[in-house]
């Protein structure tokens, strides 16, 4: 009997020689992910086009939109007011635009969320002991050091790795994400204190 190994044309598992060595078929991901989407990608953009989506439309516009201004007015407060509303929603506009057109799919929703601000406090507690003038250069260059690393990894099929991390470090991280949520908001709530 086959198996679902035996029918995927890419997975690697039939594959022998320097073929199954993920790392020596540079894009191979790539190139299947966009061999499988290119199918829809013409109904993936025409379905939208009728009166039944614009509900969901306003209503992902305003889920996606309300949470990252919370998040990016504590970021505008705590980074000095140099990383503000207009800039994240630039950068995620930005994002979105560029990871809907290269990331083989076009119906992506990407936004700021509490780690990425989280992040950005990071780096800009780091660099304001040097000069804080320094931060908006700075984060433009873990931006591209960022993109540059996740082409890296896509073009070389690091994702395929996945598949051997357990969901012990997903819940971990996830843990790790609820701490954070936690701490943040609490040192929030004693600094609304003091300042009553």
């Amino acid at each position: 009997m086959a198996t679902f190994a035996d029918k995927d044309p890419y997975g690697y598992d039939g594959l022998t020689g320097w073929k199954s060595c993920r790392l020596l078929c540079p894009g191979r991901g790539m190139y299947h992910d966009i061999r499988r989407r290119l199918p829809y990608y013409k109904s993936d953009l025409l379905d939208a086009l009728t009166y039944r989506t614009a509900a969901s439309i306003v209503r992902m516009y305003f889920v996606n939109l309300l949470p990252a201004l919370a998040f990016i007015l504590d970021m505008y407060r705590r980074t000095d007011e140099q990383f503000g509303v207009n800039e994240a929603l630039f950068a995620s506009a930005l994002a979105a635009m560029v990871f809907s057109i290269l990331g083989a799919q076009p119906l992506t929703i990407v936004g700021i969320t509490g780690l990425i601000s989280l992040f950005n406090y990071t780096i800009y507690d780091i660099i304001k002991i040097y000069d804080p003038a320094l931060y908006p250069p700075f984060l433009g260059w873990v931006g591209i050091w960022a993109a540059i690393f996740h082409w890296l990894f896509a073009i070389c099929n690091i994702s395929d790795y996945m598949r051997y991390v357990t969901d012990f470090s997903s819940q971990s991280f996830g843990m790790y994400v609820g701490i954070i949520y936690i701490s943040e908001s609490s040192l929030l709530i004693v600094q609304l204190v003091r300042l009553v």
